[in-house]
């Protein structure tokens, strides 16, 4: 039975990229006061920030960052803000 896609590339693109725009960035990418806390237990300022980029990531668009990838520089300026 032929297999026919349902999303364009745009439209998988639009659902699996990280937000960058600033409202969406707060809707999506705002740390708890537990996410902070889990945070703040991993030691070096690098760690923190790969630990809240990774949970920022988990949450939305649902997957982990790839081997290479950079989150967009809008997220890591949102994120970094608030560690």
């Amino acid at each position: 039975m032929a297999r026919r896609q349902q999303l364009g590339e745009a439209q998988i693109a639009a659902l699996y990229d990280p937000p960058t725009e600033q409202r969406e960035l707060v809707r999506h990418d705002t740390l708890s006061g537990s996410d902070l806390v889990a945070v703040r237990r991993c030691r070096g300022d690098h760690n923190r920030l790969g630990t809240a980029l990774m949970l920022c990531y988990l949450r939305h668009p649902g997957r982990a960052l790839r081997a290479g990838e950079r989150p967009p520089p809008a997220l890591l300026d949102f994120v970094a803000a608030q560690l």
